[in-house]
């Protein structure tokens, strides 16, 4: 009976279980684990696209291998940097679902009941959820997928995964303290507790970078354009963990209540930018840069501009960052106008990333993660047209600025585009690293529906506090809770998949013969 063959529409996992040897073929490309023991379940087509590797060269080495007699037994053991992702992406999902999503969902409702959306009674609980969700749900995926899927466009191995755990506990404490030091605001031991905190938290990203960087260097490949966009958000990633310290010690050290609201108001909306417009704004560029195209098979733009669309990122982020405060202080039209000035850029690069991306072209290859990443991007565009839009609905109003459309803005980025984009990845790529068929699981369309009627309603209803204050509070707590649904029936789900690889995990995979008797 022939060998079947091997070409660009041969499933990987089903040429893994013919011919176990064949793995030998990956480890030389520093893939061997991609998808655990049962290999990843995706055409080499794919696979090769994914990896960029050239297809007709590795369907060569792949038949060399294939043919080559399988006299000895290929043994497959996971190792931690096969499945240190894991721990992050878990973490992660567990922290939204307590003190990250569901804290704030609980403290939106207490501010709707007050019918107020500055109680500073409950500050601390919206810094702890704040911080929550930046280091923990953000921040944890963005090492995961970093550790997973860096060494792999790279085609090499992770350096040191025993440093990258140690990453993960310094991140985990550190996340803890910094709540547990929130929690207490003011006194010895809370500035004690947000020391530890800090330096735990600046030591694992350190480490991350560290690791990242020594991973990079052993690669020989080319640099591509999407990694300045990665290299830039890892550098924003550092520079938020140690303003976030210094918003903390600001806020500990205030003599009293109006000094403490003083500081926020001068801190906390620079921050937010550096966390958001340059952690989070920037990866997520880099990625999708990377990961979108290339997982949809979606056209390239017509013109490919990405040096201008980083630094109009990282440009109109240093404006604003500059100019809130300076406006805050000094009340100058100067400050006004550049800091409206990075608003328009920020709008600018939106619309340039949406562009460059291709994410709303035709896709030639979709599945249950795509409605996710393309939700993302428009989320995008609302939440930085009503950015841009601030100033104007403000002389509208005839107040110079509005809390209700800056939070509605917020919201619409970090829910609908922040979170959206974290969901659409992780939905797309967990089951490949499971090793699990994607078309045996569920569409999402339930999580999907409820995250989005979540989102709208949260955006609508703040906005609407300016306008019908009682029908927008009685109504405002609600949302929250339906994010925190769609987010836990996701994040179940997810949890699950990712215990699949542990079921699908292989510690021998022997030879055709072997198996046979």
């Amino acid at each position: 009976m022939p060998a079947e063959p091997i070409d660009a529409s041969t499933n990987l996992a089903d040429l893994l279980r013919r011919h176990p040897q064949i793995r030998r073929v990956l480890a030389r490309h520093g893939l061997e684990g991609c998808g655990g023991g049962q290999g990843p379940s995706e055409s080499l087509a794919f696979f090769a696209r994914m990896h960029g590797i050239e297809l007709g060269a590795l369907i060569e080495d792949l038949r060399a291998e294939a043919a080559k007699p399988a006299v000895e037994q290929v043994v497959y053991r996971e190792t931690l940097a096969d499945y240190i992702y894991r721990r992050f992406f878990k973490a992660g999902i567990a922290i939204l679902l307590t003190v990250g999503g569901l804290w704030g969902a609980i403290a939106l409702a207490e501010l709707a009941t007050a019918r107020t959306l500055g109680d500073i009674r409950l500050l601390a609980t919206i810094h702890s959820h704040a911080h929550a969700m930046i280091f923990g749900w953000v921040g944890l995926f963005v090492m995961g997928f970093a550790y997973q899927s860096f060494p792999r466009f790279r085609m090499t191995r992770l350096w040191r995964p025993e440093l990258a755990n140690a990453s993960f506990y310094l991140m985990l404490g550190g996340i803890g303290l910094r709540i547990g030091a929130e929690q207490l605001e003011r006194g010895r031991a809370a500035l004690v507790l947000g020391g530890v905190s800090a330096g735990a938290e600046l030591a694992a990203i350190a480490i991350f970078l560290i690791v990242l960087r020594k991973t990079v260097g052993q690669s020989i490949g080319p640099r591509s354009p999407y990694e300045w966009f990665i290299a830039a958000g890892l550098g924003w990633f550092l520079a938020q963990a140690a303003a976030s310290s210094f918003f903390f010690f600001a806020k500990a050290t205030a003599a009293t209540a109006t000094e403490l609201l003083r500081r926020v108001a001068l801190f906390d909306p620079p921050l937010r930018d550096v966390q958001l417009l340059g952690f989070a704004a920037l990866m997520i560029a880099g990625v999708s840069q990377r990961f979108v195209p290339v997982v949809y098979g979606l056209p390239a733009p017509r013109h490919a501009r990405p040096r201008e669309l980083f630094w109009l990122m990282n440009g109109s982020l240093v404006l604003a960052v500059a100019s809130f405060p300076l406006l805050d202080l000094y009340h100058r039209v100067i400050f006004a106008s550049t800091l409206q000035l990075a608003y328009l850029a920020m709008l600018g690069w939106a619309v340039l990333l949406i562009d460059q991306v291709g994410v709303f072209r035709h896709a030639a290859e979709t599945d249950r993660s795509l409605k996710f990443i393309r939700a993302a991007y428009g989320w995008l565009a609302l939440s930085m047209l009503m950015l841009a839009a601030l100033p104007m609905y403000g002389i509208s109003r005839g107040e110079p600025f509005s809390h209700a459309w800056w939070g509605a803005h917020r919201h619409a980025f970090t829910v609908g585009f922040v979170s959206m984009m974290i969901i659409g990845v992780s939905s797309r790529i967990v089951p490949i690293l499971s090793g699990v068929k994607g078309e045996g699981l569920t569409r999402l369309w339930g999580p999907f529906l409820l995250l989005n009627l979540g989102c709208a309603g949260r955006v609508a209803l703040e906005v609407l506090t300016d306008f019908a204050p009682r029908a927008a509070y009685r109504w405002i707590g609600v949302t929250g809770f339906i994010e925190v649904a769609a987010l836990a029936w996701w994040g179940v789900g997810m949890w699950r998949v990712m215990n699949l690889a542990k079921t699908h995990r292989a510690s021998v995979l022997g030879s055709p013969a072997r198996r046979a008797a």
